[in-house]
């Protein structure tokens, strides 16, 4: 099983791994290794873009449960690679995912809606709640949000017990199975998530929400 070095440390960008196995798909190749800073698609985010050796990766997933980077480029079975994220589109993801924390939590605490549905991409944030608001309110929720991010406050990832987290109040999409990670942006929201985030709400920068719609 591939080492998550990304869940423990968002921000490291080079890496050094051994390739377990690199098959093909079509003209596609399905690296994988022992461990990986890359994040891989899941939760509505896509995965991570780089390198790997001499293999340009423009895809990261899971298959068959299996965390694989996907290239154009084989890699030996066995070799030692050194790995690196296309980090400036990683910073951007995790800036904008911990803003969508921030905005899901406010909308939960005023309204009473939840976050039912998620997109991140290269290009664009979208996410979907099981009710409506003014434009008005939306402002108002946009307003509060920036001032979390301009208190510049911490955000912890962790993994508490199972009677830790019995005891938990958080924000989660589904019933969860296993090993739970949790996000908690001290005093502001506490939420079930695997994706990387920045380290305190001061580094995702103004939040705006560009437009809504029913």
């Amino acid at each position: 099983m591939t080492e998550k070095l990304y869940d423990t440390d968002s921000f490291l960008t080079r890496f050094e791994a051994k390739v377990l196995s690199c098959e093909t798909h079509g003209d596609e190749y399905f690296i994988e290794l022992d461990r990986t800073a890359f994040f891989p698609e899941s939760g509505g985010q896509s995965g991570d873009g780089g390198t790997i050796g001499e293999a340009e990766i423009y895809d990261v997933r899971y298959d068959a449960g299996k965390i694989v980077h996907v290239s154009k480029t084989p890699l030996t079975r066995g070799a030692t690679v050194c790995g690196e994220i296309d980090f400036e589109e990683r910073f951007r993801k995790m800036q904008n995912h911990t803003g969508e924390h921030i905005v899901s939590s406010i909308m939960h605490r005023r309204f009473g809606y939840n976050n039912v549905g998620f997109h991140l991409g290269k290009d664009e944030m979208t996410f979907d709640f099981d009710g409506e608001i003014s434009k008005e309110q939306l402002k108002e929720v946009e307003d509060e949000a920036n001032g979390i991010v301009f208190k510049n406050v911490a955000v912890k990832t962790y993994y508490p017990s199972a009677e830790e987290l019995k005891n938990l109040e958080y924000r989660s999409k589904g019933e969860l199975e296993g090993a739970v990670r949790i996000v908690e942006i001290e005093g502001v929201d506490i939420c079930a998530c695997c994706a990387p985030h920045v380290k305190s709400t001061g580094q995702i920068g103004i939040i705006k929400i560009l437009g809504f719609m029913r």
